[in-house]
This record gives structure tokens, C-alpha cells and sequence, in this order.
């Protein structure tokens, strides 16, 4: 019995260093799309593009839960959203323009258009930067940093003054390259519903803030990073089929594949019980204890009666640790749309 449970411990704990690549690529700092992503020449040649040629638009039914409680007539449809998705792709179905025609409040995780607006580039540049004299040789291994310069080099044009950036600026910038590997290069979710909101003048609800987001994503040490570095370059291929088949489920509204994430994973390579409990602590402050705070929000917004159309990502809202579950526990009756 101990052999079988070291070999299912063991698999386990392969798991969680893929599942810290997958997890980044959902719930991605939407900053880092700011800094790396579509520049709006890019923007101006899609439009142009998508003149000239006719779009075959796909039809999606992303994931959407109806949240309402015994005694009450007050409605939040909880909507999971993805930061980055090819928007001109599909266009959003009924049930979920319907939803959000119907709510007074738009509830997001914060208000990115906002927040770009009022961005201070060279201060938050400055932030992803050692301000100690060291560079990325002084905080990673050596065989790590040979391994990054040479994938750098082959995928995209490296200088040695990113040396000054830290390890979690590349662990973004390989998250976001396998996005555009992967095809998935638009805007997000958030973004389209923040515009029309603003257009429709709709109230914005923050139910978290960007300093929040960037104090979890950036506030590890830098053996996280590295070793999720690791994983992607030794695994790139492989996380750009992640990739597309997370996004594909995001557009299926697929509960069980999101659950999933990813089962069959080959990777022997082995980390100290230091390395998988800092793991766990990443995936615990990632999701499991934002997921609680984003519940008790929702909660306060059906508290105060607000018809609100609650959007955050969908990794949010399944599992058993999920928005949905816990709102279920709390009493509400939780029911998917479609």
C-alpha cells in the first residue's frame, strides 16, 4: 500500500508544476498582455483584414451559472469569463447578452480599461526589474539561464538588458508567447464587456483591484518562476496544446475539461518538498482563497439587492473549491444556463 501511494503522491506532484503553467495561462496579469500584447497597428491590419475576407463566426456557450436564493426575487448571473480570446471569432450567445442586457451592474475582477488608462509604464516596468544590482544569473540556476537565453534566442529577439528583468517578467513573457503560438491573440472577455458597459453606462464593480492581482503574481520567490520557466520551455509544444484545448473549453463551457486542465502528463523531473510546497501556497493564494473572497462579494451584492452580471475567470467558478460549489454551501441555488 505505502509503494502505491508514493507512486500516486509522485504523479500528483508532477501534476502541480504543469497545473502552475495552465493556471497562469487562465488567469493571466492582464498587465502583461498591456506590455506584450496587440499594439494597435496590429489591431488596425485585423480590421482590415476582417473587411476583406469574409469570417466564418463559430458558435460558443461559455460557462454561465444563475444565482438566485429561497425568498428572494433578486438574480446575479455569474459568467466565466477568459482574459484572452480571438473576439472576432463568435460573436457571444443569447443567453449571455440577454443576461447582461438585464443587469443594472457589471461586476468584473477590475476595471482594466481604466487601469491601462492611468498607468504609469515606466514605474510598472520599473517594478518587473531587480532594483538591487543583480540580474536573472544571480536568482536562477545556471543551467536554467543557459536554457532561457537559448530559447530566447530562438524565439524571439534577446538582448542581454533583460537580464535586469525579473523571473516572473519571463515567466509572463513565455506565458504570453505560447498564447501567440497558440493563435489566441485578441483581446479578452473583460475588455469587450468593460467597453460596452461604459457605452451602455452601466455601473463597473471592482471586486478586486490590480495591486491585489500583482501581489500574488509577482509576490513569490523566484524558484516558482523558474521552475514554471522550466516546464513551459521543456514542455512548449505541449503548453501551446494546453492552450488550445483550455480555450476550446472555455468556448464549450466544458466543466469537466476545465476541471481537468491536464491528465496525462510526462514529465520526470523532481522537485524537493520545498519546491511542492511552494507550489501548493501559489495554487492556494491563485484560486482557493480568491475563490472565497470573490464568493463573499457576490454574496454582498445579492445581500444589497444588485442585479449584477458577475464576470471573472472561468477557473473561478468550477471545482470543488469553485465560486459555484461554495455559493451552493452558502444556501444559493446555483443553476447553469445554456
Amino acid at each position: 500500500m505505502e509503494e502505491v501511494k508514493e507512486i500516486n503522491d509522485k504523479k500528483n506532484n508532477k501534476l502541480l508544476i504543469r497545473i502552475i503553467a495552465i493556471l497562469l495561462i487562465i488567469a493571466i496579469f492582464v498587465c502583461s498582455w498591456f506590455l506584450f500584447g496587440r499594439s494597435t497597428t496590429e489591431e488596425k491590419s485585423d480590421k482590415e483584414d476582417n473587411q476583406k475576407f469574409e469570417i466564418k463566426k463559430e458558435n460558443i456557450t461559455p460557462l454561465m451559472y444563475k444565482i438566485t436564493k429561497d425568498g428572494s426575487d433578486n438574480v446575479i448571473y455569474l459568467f466565466g469569463s477568459m482574459h484572452l480570446v480571438n473576439l472576432n471569432e463568435f460573436d457571444f450567445p443569447e443567453y449571455v447578452m440577454n443576461a447582461y442586457n438585464d443587469s443594472n451592474y457589471l461586476a468584473c475582477e477590475f476595471d482594466l480599461i481604466e487601469y491601462e488608462r492611468n498607468l504609469d509604464t515606466s514605474k510598472y516596468i520599473e517594478e518587473l526589474m531587480y532594483k538591487d544590482g543583480t540580474t536573472i544569473k544571480d536568482h536562477i540556476s545556471g543551467e536554467t539561464y543557459t536554457k532561457l537565453v537559448k530559447f530566447l534566442q530562438e524565439h524571439y529577439t534577446y538582448n542581454e538588458r533583460l537580464d535586469y528583468f525579473t523571473a516572473y517578467y519571463f515567466e509572463s513573457l513565455i506565458s504570453n508567447m505560447i498564447y501567440k503560438d497558440s493563435g489566441i491573440k485578441s483581446s479578452g472577455v473583460d475588455t469587450y464587456f468593460l467597453k460596452k458597459a461604459k457605452e451602455d453606462n452601466k455601473i463597473i464593480l471592482e471586486v478586486e483591484t490590480p495591486e491585489f492581482q500583482q501581489s500574488i503574481l509577482t509576490g513569490f520567490p523566484d524558484r516558482l518562476y523558474e521552475m514554471s520557466i522550466l516546464d513551459m520551455i521543456d514542455n512548449y509544444e505541449e503548453s501551446i496544446a494546453d492552450a488550445k484545448t483550455l480555450y476550446k473549453a472555455w468556448k464549450d463551457g466544458d466543466v469537466d475539461k476545465l476541471i481537468e486542465l491536464e491528465k496525462d502528463i510526462d514529465d520526470d523531473r523532481e522537485y524537493t518538498e520545498e519546491d511542492l510546497k511552494l507550489i501548493e501556497e501559489y495554487n492556494k493564494k491563485l484560486l482557493t482563497d480568491r475563490n472565497i473572497l470573490m464568493t463573499d462579494k457576490l454574496v454582498e451584492y445579492f445581500t444589497k439587492e444588485e442585479d449584477v452580471f458577475y464576470m471573472v475567470g472561468a477557473a473561478h467558478l468550477v471545482g470543488d473549491d469553485g465560486i459555484a460549489k461554495l455559493l451552493e454551501q452558502r444556501g444559493f441555488n446555483v443553476t447553469l444556463v445554456n
